[in-house]
């Protein structure tokens, strides 16, 4: 079997060839910890940890990096309605809030967790590369890249410049300056008193993409295979990511898969903080076992816009049962092998573009045999190993649940 899967840049499902024969590079957007995270965080990051299982499991070496945006408008904002309180002391308790929410999902720990702040002179360097090539302009301390000077600058929504420019940006900054409506803030003058870093253009800060952009260079190289986040930020947060990592470093493509999950609403709306619509997983979690939550997450597919109404996790609670009941059991403790008939199921779902509720399925199907006492020779023990695969700890999975806390 070969594992295919889909990729924003082309959308298209493809087989899955990483730049370095067995290795994976990942790198996943993480959040900007000026406020609490939501349910929706939970669901990102559930979907890639088992996107990262599936290809430990199937033998390569994996280096997974998410990051930590903690400078920011929104970050310099909430400091000031707290009457100065420090960044770095908002961003601790709402990111140590998020840690102990993934560890109970069994959510393994990243590679590399790069805070933005720690990545200064990275940033720098790439703004000044952009610069040197001619792909970005400084004007009064602040630096632009210009869009038009990257002719794929587009690509990856499949939009002309033209109708990108009709898109909410909310990169579009300063456009006294701007010599194109599409340019958008590499390094930015600060207001006084707001948190700034000393530069060749004077003192500042950075702009939103060109962090991420910095940061993966910085831990994983010039090339990755996969860079994922949710798909509101193909637009333009991943757009610019692209044109400044090919126009500083070269190599093209720098990304192989951009995989987007969908966004997690609430009654049909989706869940903001803006809005105040937030369902919070440590809550969920007070009620349900984590792993419950866990198989809720993996109900729907990555890129599904998954809808939470009142009643999903009672919904989910016969099958949850049923999993645990059988991988939990006597008969599920045995070795199971590779060729066993359900787990050439489960693997004909996971690599046809992750397919994790088609996945899921099967295993139902195969915990409803055993408990009718119908299943083949060995089907609990492969069943508990696919479900060890997706990552739930009552099946095993190692990770912070069962006291792993290594990456």
């Amino acid at each position: 079997m070969t594992l295919r899967l889909y990729s924003s840049l082309g959308r298209e499902v493809r087989e899955f060839k990483p730049v370095t024969p067995g290795q994976v590079k990942m790198y996943v957007c993480g959040v900007t910890p000026y406020d609490v995270t939501h349910l929706g965080h939970a669901f990102s990051y559930v979907q890639f940890d088992t996107l990262r299982r599936y290809f430990l499991a199937k033998g390569y070496q994996v280096r997974y990096v998410q990051n930590v945006t903690d400078i920011d408008d929104d970050m310099i904002l909430v400091s000031k309605r707290q009457g100065g309180r420090p960044i770095a002391e908002i961003r601790d308790e709402n990111d140590a809030i998020l840690r102990r929410d993934l560890d109970r999902l069994n959510v393994l720990r990243p590679s590399a967790y790069p805070y933005a702040t720690d990545h200064i002179p990275e940033i720098i360097e790439a703004t000044a590369k952009l610069i040197e090539s001619g792909h970005a302009y400084e004007v009064d301390g602040d630096v632009f890249f210009s869009a038009e000077s990257f002719e794929r600058y587009g690509a990856l929504n499949g939009l002309s410049h033209a109708d990108l420019g009709k898109l909410e940006n909310p990169e579009s900054k300063r456009a006294d300056k701007k010599r194109g409506h599409l340019d958008f803030l590499l390094w930015q003058v600060v207001d006084p008193g707001d948190p700034n870093w000393s530069s060749p253009w004077g003192p500042g800060r950075p702009g939103w993409s060109i962090e991420c952009t910095a940061m993966s260079v910085k831990h994983l190289g010039t090339q990755i295979d996969i860079h994922g986040g949710g798909n509101d930020l193909i637009y333009p947060h991943h757009e610019n990511e692209i044109a400044q990592a090919e126009c500083a470093y070269g190599p093209a493509p720098f990304c192989g898969w951009w995989m987007h999950n969908g966004m997690l609403q609430l009654d049909g709306v989706k869940m903001s903080k803006s809005l105040g619509n937030l369902v919070l997983a440590r809550n969920l979690m007070a009620e349900f076992e984590p792993d419950h939550l866990r198989l809720y997450l993996l109900s729907h597919h990555l890129r599904s816009d998954a809808n939470f109404v009142h009643g999903d996790m009672e919904a989910v609670a016969e099958k949850y049962g049923r999993l645990k009941a059988v991988a939990t059991s006597e008969a599920a403790g045995g070795g199971a092998t590779t060729d066993h008939t359900l787990t050439r199921r489960f693997d004909e779902a996971m690599e046809a573009d992750f397919n994790v509720p088609v996945a899921l399925a099967a295993l139902d199907e195969a915990a409803g045999r055993i408990a009718s006492g119908v299943a083949e020779m060995g089907e609990a023990a492969a069943l508990r190993s696919a479900l060890a695969t997706l990552g739930f700890g009552f099946a095993g999975a190692r990770g912070p649940a069962n006291g792993d806390v290594t990456p």
